[in-house]
């Protein structure tokens, strides 16, 4: 399965910053307000809600490329399916330039916003506290990494040579726990959120069904056989179903025609027994990993 891996996935790096807009209090100004080693403060630079459009680029960015790769046991990594790279490159380049798009309307904002601060601030109020080229307090950046077991070439002795090793295969291990437990979770919650929309509400109601509701599991299972790279094969016959169930339905058939939502209410009502137990027979093995499992540049090269 690892050298399998190694041809159908690799790492990816997504690295984003945002300039914070608020700064920690002089100890001397909070000491004027009480015991400052029980009191700490901070001030906005700027309103708030002037950063929330950038931060709100970066965080869609991020859930695409979590519904279109998988989960890795190193912070900061994603594991991406080789078919998926085309997809997510475009996906992440949409989102850039966005996000460049909300900076230029911040540095037209910069200014104004920063004498609101003035005379918002008062005494506090510093020049100094805001930089000068704001441009380079942001950043939106990605690369990608070859995923291999360490190899003997290099430094390494034989006794760490081994222990890389013995930590790889334990990193692997989780990864596809990890990767497993993320897939079959992603499609339980868009199951169940079916379910819970087809059933009627106490009073007899029927609940309102939209259609980003069918659009969501539709995306998921389109990208189900390029992200079960650990072969899923009990979530595999699953989807499958799921897929038979809403195949050429429109979200508008189901909210018209009485018996077909009935009838994918019963299908997906039984998916969602098999998939909530399947849910909780996964292992919960949980393994720490060393951050930095890699010793060599050899051993996690950068590919783009």
């Amino acid at each position: 399965m690892e050298k399998d891996l190694f041809q159908q996935a690799c790492l990816l790096q997504l690295k984003t910053s945002c300039w914070q807009g608020s700064r920690m209090l002089d100890p001397s100004v909070m000491e004027q307000i009480g015991n400052s080693d029980w009191l700490k403060g901070r001030k906005h630079l700027i309103n708030p809600e002037t950063l929330n459009p950038i931060r709100a680029v970066v965080s869609r960015a991020r859930k695409d490329m979590e519904r279109q790769s998988l989960p890795f046991p190193v912070v900061g990594l994603t594991l991406v399916p080789k078919e998926q790279l085309a997809r997510i490159e475009d996906c992440l380049a949409k989102h850039r330039s966005d996000y460049w798009d909300e900076i230029a309307k911040f540095e037209d904002q910069y200014e104004g916003a920063r004498e609101r601060a003035r005379e918002n601030l008062g005494d506090l109020f510093s020049d100094a506290d805001y930089p000068i080229d704001i441009r380079r307090r942001f950043g939106f950046q990605w690369q990608y990494f070859t995923l291999d077991v360490p190899g003997k070439a290099g430094i390494l002795t034989p006794e760490i040579y081994e222990r890389e090793k013995e930590k790889f295969r334990a990193m692997m291990e989780e990864t596809s726990e990890l990767a497993m437990a993320a897939l079959r979770q992603e499609f339980a919650d868009h199951v169940g959120h079916i379910v819970e929309r087809l059933t009627r509400s106490p009073d007899g109601k029927p609940k309102v069904f939209k259609n980003c509701m069918v659009e969501k599991i539709q995306a998921y299972l389109d990208v189900f056989d390029a992200r079960n790279l650990f072969a899923d094969e009990q979530l595999a016959e699953l989807v499958g179903k799921a897929k038979a169930i809403i195949a050429g339905v429109s979200p508008e058939s189901i909210r018209e025609n009485v018996w077909l939502k009935k009838s994918i209410a019963e299908g997906m009502g039984k998916i969602k027994q098999a998939i909530d137990q399947a849910v909780i027979d996964l292992p919960r093995r949980k393994v720490r990993i060393d951050p930095n499992p890699v010793t060599s540049r050899e051993d996690l090269a950068t590919v783009g």
